[in-house]
């Protein structure tokens, strides 16, 4: 199993959809809501996908088509 973190932002008319909770579904992911932030025009959400690393692939690739830009989250090394 494999944790990738990811912000993903989206416009208006995606809002109320259930686009994370059909990702986990499809893709079988655990998926962890971090932070988000709604407005009128548009949000953005944090989220940790939890699962096969081919499949959070496949998510990632799902959202793209979706038209959600997906922005991979970088930790930093701890030392």
């Amino acid at each position: 199993m494999a944790l990738e973190r990811y912000t993903l932002t989206f416009n208006t008319l995606m809002r109320n959809q259930p686009i994370l909770y059909n990702l986990g579904k499809k893709y079988r992911l655990i998926v962890t809501l971090e932070k988000a932030n709604l407005s009128d025009e548009a949000g953005w959400v944090q989220v940790a996908f939890n699962g096969d690393p081919d499949e959070i692939q496949r998510a990632v690739a799902d959202l793209n088509t979706m038209g959600v830009f997906v922005t991979p989250i970088e930790l930093a090394p701890i030392s």
